[in-house]
């Protein structure tokens, strides 16, 4: 990785063009606040195309407008020539169709990272990305601090820590559903301690970030990871704590975030960051 937010695998001469085309493989909660973003902030990004699962395309296109292709198939999408594929789906949407976009030679923006907690997938990926001159990129997420922990890690890291803390009703249809009486919860209680591979597989919805951070320091197996269930937490809130340790001092970051108003597992801002990301290419003609 070469900075905070995101990975890069290969090179390539890109021709400065005026407008970002970006594509983007699902329609939930994350995408439609790209869309308002873009539409408030105005930059030179355009959002060609979106692809959704068989038998959303029409309701989709309703909420998108005529001026975006809604497709049902990946060959559909990348027919309409984006610079960037945003993942804003799921982790099986990185497995079934990550590989197929790097190969293509176009730069995939990866949020369901946890899908990375198979270190295969993630090889492959990375050689896919390094064959083809794309660029597989992960944005920050609901966090702050990787550039620091980025750095850090090019010296010695000791200790890395995340623990992810939502309220007891983000951890719905979960392991924890089954571990814990989620509604009689009443103080902060660890609902799930482990690798970050564990947790993206486990919370796939809720513990991305859990290899992100793995991926920006110490790596799959030397990276601590805790979920917690917070019900003192601020109402339509999450938050999360990251802790470091290296011979070049000591980090420790913590971040209160609104959650989004549909979706309390992901935080207002996840988006936010994969905005800010894309936008940072556009001003950098980093395409």
């Amino acid at each position: 990785m070469t900075r905070a937010g995101e990975a890069m695998a290969g090179s390539k001469s890109r021709n400065k063009k005026k407008r970002l085309r970006i594509a983007l493989i699902g329609h939930g909660a994350i995408g439609q606040m790209l869309f308002d973003v873009f539409a408030e902030k105005k930059p030179a990004i355009d959002i060609v195309g979106v692809l959704v699962r068989p038998g959303r395309a029409k309701a989709t296109q309703k909420k998108v407008g005529r001026k975006v292709a809604v497709v049902e198939t990946l060959p559909a999408l990348l027919k309409l020539k984006p610079d960037v594929v945003v993942e804003a789906a799921s982790q099986q949407a990185v497995r079934d169709w990550g590989e197929a976009i790097l190969a293509k030679g176009i730069d995939l923006m990866v949020i369901a990272t946890g899908a990375y907690g198979d270190p295969k997938l993630w090889k492959r990926h990375v050689a896919a990305a390094a064959r083809s001159g794309a660029r597989l990129r992960l944005p920050a997420g609901a966090i702050a601090g990787l550039d620091g922990l980025l750095a850090m890690r090019l010296g010695k890291l000791e200790r890395v820590k995340y623990t992810s803390i939502k309220p007891p009703h983000a951890w719905s249809g979960t392991p924890a559903e089954t571990d814990f009486d989620l509604p009689a919860i009443s103080e902060p209680t660890v609902i799930f301690r482990g690798t970050p591979a564990d947790a993206g597989r486990l919370y796939p919805k809720n513990a991305n970030l859990a290899v992100t951070v793995a991926l920006c320091g110490a790596g799959l197996d030397r990276t601590d990871i805790e979920l917690v269930a917070d019900p003192t937490l601020p109402p339509g809130t999450n938050a999360s704590r990251l802790e470091v340790v290296s011979d070049s001092g000591e980090l420790r970051l913590e971040r209160l975030g609104r959650s989004m108003p549909d979706n309390p597992k992901t935080g207002v801002l996840t988006a936010l960051t994969m905005a800010d990301e894309l936008m940072k290419m556009v001003r950098a003609s980093d395409w």
